[in-house]
């Protein structure tokens, strides 16, 4: 009896501990409110296609599932259920069956299900519904979202819950900053200069004091060697 309430208390723990997202890719929420998913989209559109395809779903037919304009729910739908049944207890497959139990109530997929999830998806697409989703269903401390652009605004939604990578690949090429990098030590002055710029925002630590003043000094030197260039982000303030 000991052994099963121990193991009981460790479920409860890990289940009330907050997660990090490490790697997202996720519209901003104007986005998802005014143009975001279907439930098939919402349920699907993620790596679970690519077990669909290797369970012998047509490519065309799961270019459907996720395509809102292809038609209903049902006719979207029931080409790939068979190999939706064949998959359902991969990983990708378990996190869709999440999906469907805890945010629709759904236990299995089926026309109708789906058809009353949809009625759900639309009242949760409003503002403020998916953050709420994410922190408090989800359990995330905060997302980190590579947005494919390092010249991204921050999600008004939600400014310390989702976060953007830095492109270090971008920072490297001149993309950003009009300058090309050639070394390590550059490359560490540009990205310190993001945070010199963006670490504003918040109220900076000791550390992150002393480094932003090790950063500016090396983006000095670049700046004289190198003539003068300018981030593409918005000015912080």
């Amino acid at each position: 009896m000991e052994t099963v309430s121990a193991q009981t208390d460790l479920q409860h723990e890990i289940e009330s501990l907050p997660l990090v997202d490490t790697h997202e890719h996720l519209h901003k929420e104007d986005r998802w409110v005014g143009d975001g998913p279907d439930v098939l989209q919402d349920l699907f559109g993620n790596y679970a296609t690519s077990d669909l395809l290797v369970a012998g779903a047509p490519p065309h037919a799961v270019e459907r599932l996720l395509d809102s304009s292809a038609g209903d729910l049902g006719s979207r739908f029931l080409p790939v259920r068979d190999a939706w049944e064949a998959i359902r207890l991969t990983g990708y497959g378990e996190a869709v069956r999440l999906i469907a139990r805890e945010i629709y109530g759904l236990e299995e997929l089926t026309v109708e299900g789906l058809e009353a999830a949809q009625v759900t998806l639309t009242s949760l697409r409003r503002p403020g519904e998916r953050l709420r989703l994410l922190r408090e269903v989800a359990r995330l401390d905060h997302v980190q979202i590579d947005d494919f652009e390092p010249a991204c605004l921050p999600d008004a939604s939600g400014l310390d819950f989702f976060l953007y990578d830095i492109s270090w690949e971008k920072l490297a090429s001149g993309d950003v900053t009009g300058l090309d990098v050639s070394c390590v030590d550059e490359l560490r002055a540009v990205i310190g200069g993001v945070f010199e710029r963006y670490g504003r925002v918040r109220s900076p630590s000791r550390r992150s004091t002393r480094t932003s003043a090790r950063w500016r000094g090396q983006s000095a030197r670049m700046t004289k060697r190198r003539g003068p260039w300018r981030w593409c982000w918005p000015e912080a303030t």
